[in-house]
């Protein structure tokens, strides 16, 4: 009799380790968030089930999905700005890549997608077309906050992103256990930093030719310079165009390089150019190269570049 009751606890464990996941997700849905069309305006999406086809437009949510686990429900994806994070490259390999930037939307069409992630630009009419036109075909379509739907990008646009689609994957516990240290790393930032003056910095992308955009107020990189205790010396709202003369005039403590796979790094071109010679960042060297892919529209990265900011700005507090 005893060794019958054991029997029977040990089917009703394996039954809930097989089963319950299943019937948990089951009993998570319908979930509805908001989420925006093209032009920025709020839509309410109701996901009935977990998708099962989607397709990844651009970095960030691409490594965001593959950090969750998720990548059995990815069909494709697209467009990397810097080489994939090693620890997600194996992941990376098995998801088909649809094109070295936007894939045509008879490529997409052609995989059947149930959910489309990415970008505000791929919804352009040049690309896959207005989110309207992707409902119509029963695709429902999720744009990150940061990538030009809000007018100001921050942290917390990048916090809701990931927790918005946690909610439709219901792995909600995964989201929180990618939030929680970069959380606990700004806490740990501003603590350390305290009473200090804040670092003058500029964030510079080479344009080629001697110009460079200077990411304004509103950029996501503002934000995470701020919280790892510098002040962005660019006081407008939007990027601005600068060449050698802005530099010099703005004469930073630190400059932040951004760049991307098309380009080589901008420290050399910024160092070796005489006419930049007695800038202080470049006099003392304090150029900090930085992937885009951490930078712009925010993903599980981010937390890498809080902390590269905060150890140039700071080195004496973060040996």
């Amino acid at each position: 009799m005893r060794k019958r009751i054991i029997f029977l606890i040990i089917i009703c464990l394996f039954s809930f380790l097989f089963l319950g996941g299943s019937v948990l997700a089951a009993n998570h849905y319908p979930v509805t968030i908001t989420n925006f069309n093209e032009q920025g305006e709020a839509q309410t999406i109701t996901f009935s089930k977990k998708p099962e086809r989607v397709i990844t437009t651009n970095q960030p949510p691409t490594e965001l999905l593959l950090k969750l686990g998720l990548e059995d429900y990815m069909v494709g994806t697209a467009w990397l700005d810097n080489p994939i994070l090693p620890e997600l490259k194996e992941k990376y390999q098995q998801i088909p890549v649809l094109a070295d930037r936007y894939p045509a939307k008879e490529i997409v069409i052609a995989k059947n997608p149930d959910l489309i992630i990415g970008w505000k630009s791929v919804f352009a009419a040049n690309n896959l077309g207005s989110t309207s036109s992707w409902k119509q075909k029963g695709v429902k379509t999720f744009i990150q906050r940061n990538s030009g739907v809000k007018e100001k990008s921050s942290l917390e646009n990048v916090f809701k992103d990931i927790r918005d689609l946690a909610t439709i994957f219901a792995v909600e516990k995964r989201a929180a256990e990618l939030i929680e240290p970069i959380e606990a790393k700004i806490d740990y930032i501003a603590q350390k930093t305290k009473g200090k003056e804040p670092v003058k910095v500029l964030i510079l992308e080479s344009s080629g030719n001697n110009k460079y955009r200077a990411y304004g107020q509103n950029s996501l990189v503002n934000d995470l310079v701020e919280k790892a205790g510098g002040e962005n010396l660019v006081q407008k709202k939007a990027n601005q165009s600068y060449g050698p003369e802005n530099i010099i005039a703005k004469n930073p403590d630190v400059i932040i390089s951004i760049y991307y796979l098309e380009q080589s790094q901008n420290q050399a071109s910024l160092a070796n150019n005489k006419v930049l010679a007695n800038v202080k960042a470049i006099k003392d060297k304090r150029i900090v190269n930085t992937p885009l892919a951490e930078t712009y529209a925010g993903g599980i990265r981010t937390i890498n570049s809080i902390d590269r900011f905060a150890q140039a700005f700071y080195p004496e507090l973060f040996e």
